[in-house]
């Protein structure tokens, strides 16, 4: 993985964590497409460096792939669901970005521990986008799922219009 494409999978973890911060509607898309999008980008740079990963670059990526699934479906029960203009929004809380924040320190002490074992930095670092990708499809269901228990509906399409529900009902 070179600087660019490091530097790009950081750019998205700081878009997700602002938007999702100062608060965002709730649609069903945004909840897939990102998350997707990464998985897919990961899983294709990966392909040509697994050919030649050892067993133990397998081993790490298997766990850090754990440790992504894991704290994305933690994350997803710390997000704010609530209704705002009739529909569903969500938010970042501070439990939320700190758990985030355990996720890059866990996976960096990870990598240098691995690196250190004599495990390939290539393949690790090829890695970031689908573990980031991992981590927001486990957030993503868990959000998802609660936002379909809440009975609310989700956000609309711009320029569409939903249904009253009164102002900031909890979930």
């Amino acid at each position: 993985m070179n600087l660019t494409t490091m530097g790009v999978a950081l750019l998205l973890i700081g878009y997700v964590l602002v938007r999702r911060l100062a608060g965002e509607p709730l649609a069903a898309r945004r909840l897939v497409v990102l998350p997707a999008a990464l998985v897919v980008w990961g899983a294709v740079s990966l392909t040509g460096a697994l050919a030649a990963a050892s067993r133990l670059d397998l081993a790490v990526l298997a766990l850090e792939a754990g440790i992504a699934v894991l704290t994305g479906l933690g994350r997803g029960a710390t997000v704010a669901i609530h209704s705002r203009d009739g529909h569903l929004w969500y938010r970042y809380r501070p439990i939320t970005v700190a758990v985030w924040l355990g996720l890059l320190l866990t996976r960096a002490g990870i990598t240098l521990v691995a690196h250190r074992a004599g495990a390939q930095p290539a393949v690790l670092h090829l890695a970031l986008p689908l573990m980031f990708g991992l981590s927001l499809v486990a957030e993503s269901a868990v959000v998802g799922r609660r936002a379909l228990r809440s009975g609310l509906p989700w956000a609309p399409r711009r320029g569409r219009r939903t249904r009253l529900v009164p102002a900031n009902r909890p979930v």
